[in-house]
């Protein structure tokens, strides 16, 4: 039997309330020559038995389950090694896709002979009526645009890490499901298990600077669902471990590429502003005070008071204005107030 066209890699973990629509979606995609590899990661909750009912519906189904939890990383790393298609695409098993997503993107890949292409995404947002709020975020890239390896060096990978200078608007996601790469690739990189939170970029970027190609889709086929459980909006004890190794990989990428490294300071002061949310954010073990103290150790690290030092706060918008202030003069605990009650409440 012939290699699939597209593999798909889905980590699974505590999802059962969204899963089997992510699964409805894969399997409705218009491009049929395809494998789906569920990786349930040790989940507690009902989502094995889901994605067992499911594998004796539909053939293209593999499962992979771990008998322990070993990371969101590790379970894609075992799902690209077992994929057997001729391109590899990443869904998260909360979210969702339509149906023309990944036909389309194997498509574009063959049309403009690249190794990556990548797509818009909706971002969903649950209200607590039941009602969702959908975001179509723009992608800044005409569909057919093909990137050789020059321009994914000096203008892709670069709108990836941030703006050109601080802001609250979001530099090009560097979430791993909006792309389809070529297996050869895909499997020459892998995800690392120590980064367990904004683990995407870095792999995706690895990836980009090894491709001869990467073409954009400007048309939104992807499902980034925000809900309650979302792990962008709960505190995570990863962060900002996780950040730190995250970035100083990436800096030992652009030794020599001027362009991405004056970048990443925008990036590191984007990430500490993230940081000190994460102390607020529900689920945070810490009272109150704990938070502060923990703010103001992190505010005062060398390295945080570098990416802020040069900063001219009232140069920028009023709220990022007073967060850059405040970061820059090490205010943790006006900080801390904002984040928990006023920033993340509007």
């Amino acid at each position: 039997m012939s290699a699939p066209k597209v593999s798909v890699v889905i980590p699974v973990y505590n999802c059962e309330k969204y899963l089997q629509a992510c699964i409805d979606s894969l399997l409705g995609q218009t491009l049929h020559d395809m494998e789906f590899l569920f990786v349930c990661d040790a989940s507690p909750d009902n989502s094995l038995a889901i994605l067992r009912e499911n594998e004796r519906r539909d053939a293209r189904i593999r499962v992979i389950a771990f008998p322990e939890n070993r990371g969101v990383s590790a379970a894609r790393n075992a799902g690209v090694e077992a994929a057997q298609g001729e391109y590899i695409g990443f869904c998260d098993s909360d979210d969702w896709v339509e149906p023309q997503m990944y036909g389309a993107l194997y498509d574009l890949a063959k049309e403009k002979d690249a190794q990556i292409t990548f797509c818009r995404v909706y971002k969903d947002y649950e209200r607590a009526d039941g009602s969702v709020r959908r975001d179509d975020v723009p992608l800044g890239f005409e569909t057919g645009m093909r990137f050789d390896h020059a321009a994914i060096r000096d203008t892709l990978v670069p709108a990836m890490l941030s703006k050109e200078k601080d802001s609250d608007e979001l530099p090009l996601s560097g979430y791993t499901p909006r792309n389809l790469f070529a297996a050869p690739l895909a499997k020459a990189h892998a995800f690392r298990p120590d980064i367990r939170y904004a683990e995407d970029l870095l792999y995706i970027v690895e990836c980009m600077l090894d491709a001869d190609a990467a073409a954009a889709l400007d048309v939104a086929y992807y499902h980034y669902r925000f809900h309650g459980g979302s792990v962008t909006k709960r505190y995570s004890p990863h962060v900002p471990d996780s950040h730190d190794k995250s970035n100083d990989a990436l800096d030992a990428l652009f030794g020599d590429l001027p362009s991405c490294r004056a970048r990443m300071t925008v990036r590191r002061r984007k990430m500490a502003v993230t940081a000190v949310r994460n102390y607020c954010f529900p689920g945070s073990p810490y009272g109150f005070m704990e938070r502060v103290r923990q703010v103001r150790a992190y505010m005062r690290r060398e390295d945080v008071r570098a990416w802020f030092a040069p900063v001219r706060p009232f140069d920028f918008p009023p709220k990022l204005a007073v967060r850059l202030f405040l970061m820059k003069h090490r205010m943790a605990l006006i900080m801390c107030l904002l984040f928990t009650y006023v920033f993340d409440r509007v």
